[in-house]
C-alpha cells in the first residue's frame, strides 16, 4: 500500500514529503504536473534538494517515490479509467496538499485547482480502501473569527484564496459525510522558515515580502539606495509611513513545526466524518515586530505605522501594496480559534519563537552592501 500525495513540489508539500520519506517506510506516489521544462520526477528531486534533502536522502527517495503526471482540473485527473482505479485501490492514504495560492487572485482564477481539483481528488478517494483517510491541507484563514474547535465552521472570507479554500473544505466534508469515511482537514497559518530558500524554489509569504523589498531597493536611484541601506551618524534617516493597523497581529508558524504537527495528527485515530485542526503558533506576532524586522533590513529608514497614508511619496506608494496583506488586517483574529495543538498533541515540541530576528531570516533577502 502507498501514500498518494499532491502538492509535493510546493513549499509545505516538499517538506511534508521529505519528512514522510525520512520517518516512514511506505512508498509515496506523487501526483502533479510536468512543467518548467522538467518532468515531474525531476521537479520533485529539485524541490526536495531545495528544502535541505541530502544526496543520501535523494538516493533513498528514488526507491520509494513514484511520480505520476496528472492534471487536477480534468476528470479522473486526466488518467485512463483503469490507471485511475489502480491508483485509488493501492492507496493507504490520500494527502491533498496542492493549491493555487495567491493573496490577490480572484475566486474564479483559483477555483479550477482549489475547488475542482479537490473534487477530483475526493472522486479518486471514493475508490480507496475503506480505512484510508483523506488528509486535506487548507488554511487557518477560512475560519474568520468563528470558534471552530475541531469542527468546520467558517467566518467571512476576504480573499479569493480564502473563498476557494472554504469551498474545498465543503467538498471534503460532503465526501466524508456521504461515504462515512475519515477526513482530516489541516489548517496552517502563515508558514515560514528561517533557513535559506533558493530563489528558484517554492516560496512562502515572508520570503515573497523579502523579494519585494529587494526589488524596491534595487530599483531605487543610487543615492536613495545608499540612504536606505546605511544609517549614518548626524544624518536623518529616510522616514516612511506604512499603512496598517498598529494593533494588528499575525500568526506565523515555522514550517518544520507545522510538518511535525501534521504528521502526528495524521497518525491519530479519527472517526468517520471531517475533523479540522488549526496548525498555528501558540503565540501571535504583533505587526510591530514585522515592522522592526523590516527596519533592521533597511537601517537607514525610520518606519511609522499609520492607519492611513495621505499623499504617499514614491517609496511609500511602492512599499505599501507589498505590505498591505500583512498589516491592514488582523490575522490574529483569523487564526487563534479552536483547540490548541498542545491539548491534542501534548508531546509536540514547542515551535521556535517568531521574533524580529526570525522574521528577518524568513524574509530570505540579501541586499547589496551600501557603498
Amino acid at each position: 500500500m502507498t501514500i498518494v500525495m499532491t502538492g509535493a513540489t510546493g513549499f509545505l508539500g516538499s517538506r511534508l514529503l521529505r519528512a514522510m520519506l525520512a520517518t516512514g517506510t511506505a512508498p509515496v506516489t506523487v501526483l502533479g504536473r510536468d512543467g518548467a521544462g522538467q518532468p515531474l520526477a525531476a521537479r520533485l528531486e529539485s524541490a526536495l534538494r531545495a528544502c535541505g534533502a541530502t544526496a543520501s536522502e535523494l538516493l533513498r527517495a528514488r526507491d520509494r517515490l513514484t511520480a505520476v503526471p496528472v492534471d487536477l482540473t480534468l476528470p479522473r485527473l486526466g488518467l485512463e479509467e483503469a490507471a485511475h482505479r489502480r491508483l485509488a485501490e493501492g492507496a493507504d492514504a490520500v494527502w491533498h496538499c496542492a493549491a493555487a495560492i495567491s493573496l490577490v487572485g480572484t475566486a474564479d482564477t483559483l477555483a479550477p485547482v482549489n475547488v475542482t481539483g479537490t473534487r477530483h481528488l475526493t472522486e479518486l478517494a471514493e475508490h480507496t480502501p475503506a480505512h484510508a483517510p483523506f488528509v486535506h491541507t487548507s488554511t487557518a484563514y477560512v475560519a474568520g473569527g468563528a470558534p471552530v474547535g475541531t469542527g468546520l465552521s467558517f467566518g467571512d472570507a476576504i480573499t479569493g484564496y480564502e473563498q476557494t479554500k472554504q469551498q474545498a473544505e465543503e467538498i471534503v466534508r460532503d465526501w466524508a459525510d456521504r461515504h462515512r469515511r475519515p477526513a482530516l482537514v489541516l489548517r496552517p497559518s502563515l508558514l515560514a522558515t528561517e533557513h535559506p530558500v533558493p530563489e528558484t524554489a517554492a516560496q512562502q509569504p515572508l520570503s515573497m515580502l523579502g523579494a519585494g523589498l529587494r526589488t524596491l531597493v534595487e530599483q531605487a536611484p543610487p543615492l536613495l539606495r545608499r540612504a536606505l541601506l546605511r544609517k549614518r551618524a548626524g544624518v536623518p534617516r529616510v522616514r516612511l509611513r506604512l499603512q496598517g493597523d498598529p494593533a494588528s497581529h499575525l500568526n506565523i508558524v515555522p514550517v518544520d513545526y507545522a510538518v511535525d504537527a501534521m504528521l502526528r495528527l495524521a497518525r491519530l485515530p479519527h472517526p468517520p466524518g471531517s475533523t479540522a485542526y488549526h496548525v498555528v503558533h501558540p503565540e501571535e506576532t504583533s505587526a510591530r515586530v514585522l515592522i522592526t524586522a523590516v527596519g533592521e533590513i533597511l537601517p537607514g529608514v525610520e518606519l511609522a505605522l499609520r492607519p492611513a497614508v495621505e499623499r504617499p511619496n514614491l517609496i511609500e506608494s511602492r512599499i505599501n501594496p507589498v505590505l498591505a496583506n500583512f498589516l491592514q488586517r488582523d490575522w490574529h483574529s483569523r487564526a487563534d480559534a479552536g483547540a490548541p495543538l498542545r491539548d491534542t498533541l501534548p508531546d509536540l515540541p514547542a515551535p521556535a519563537a517568531v521574533d524580529s530576528a526570525y522574521i528577518r531570516a524568513a524574509m530570505n533577502v540579501r541586499l547589496p552592501a551600501p557603498r
